[in-house]
């Protein structure tokens, strides 16, 4: 049985907190594709994931979303922008949801199902109960877990393996044969594990197979 990290007591307001947060960086003039992607490597999304008490309960959705932005662009933002976007505030909060049940991280989960496709999602999921998105994703997840990482970023980067060669300048053979596990992308040279991580915007022991 999965242990939660926190009680579901604070799951409704972090999800909502989430949801609003994303609704802030929208109005001030964020992609909801480029400030999630901030998030989930701030220490926001981590003190999250460890239930800590004082990012639980302790900072505001605004707060929330000054954090990730002044971290990364040593820069705040307006209080006073906040767009009503139905779907990035459905995509934040469903995604809280999601990280409680599953117990992974919020970057694990961007990898294998980035908030893209989450917003994808609204016209069809937003009716309906959390629970169904949640199963969903889940489901989902777990088939993309069994890919080889480097072809489950590619695909969340929605590059070819063409594309991802003359990108990362990195032999278009060499990608197809870690892509199918005939070469061992752990085995590869740093430069090329290098390029392809720049290429995908990823760290390099992303790409590794554990």
């Amino acid at each position: 049985m999965l242990i939660k990290a926190y009680s579901k007591s604070y799951l409704e307001d972090v999800s909502d907190k989430l949801g609003a947060m994303l609704e802030y960086a929208v109005g001030n003039g964020f992609s909801p594709k480029v400030f999630w992607e901030m998030f989930v490597s701030s220490k926001v999304a981590s003190e999250i994931e460890r239930g800590n008490p004082k990012y639980l309960a302790g900072y505001s959705p605004f707060e929330y979303a000054n954090i990730v932005v002044e971290r990364s662009f040593g820069k705040t933002i307006s209080p006073d922008k906040i767009a009503i976007d139905d779907s990035s505030y459905w995509a934040g909060y469903s995604l809280a949801n999601l990280q409680y049940e599953t117990g992974f991280s919020f970057y694990e989960l961007n990898k294998w199902m980035p908030i893209q496709e989450v917003l994808d999602m609204y016209g069809i999921m937003h009716e309906a109960d959390i629970r169904k998105f949640i199963d969903l994703a889940t489901s989902i997840i777990k088939k993309r877990k069994t890919q080889i990482n480097l072809k489950t970023l590619r695909l969340a980067s929605g590059l070819t393996q063409r594309e991802l060669s003359l990108r990362a300048n990195v032999d278009l053979r060499s990608i197809q044969m870690y892509e199918q596990g005939r070469n061992d992308i752990n085995k590869a040279q740093g430069e090329t594990l290098h390029n392809l991580a720049k290429a995908l915007g990823c760290r390099i022991e992303d790409l590794l197979e554990h």
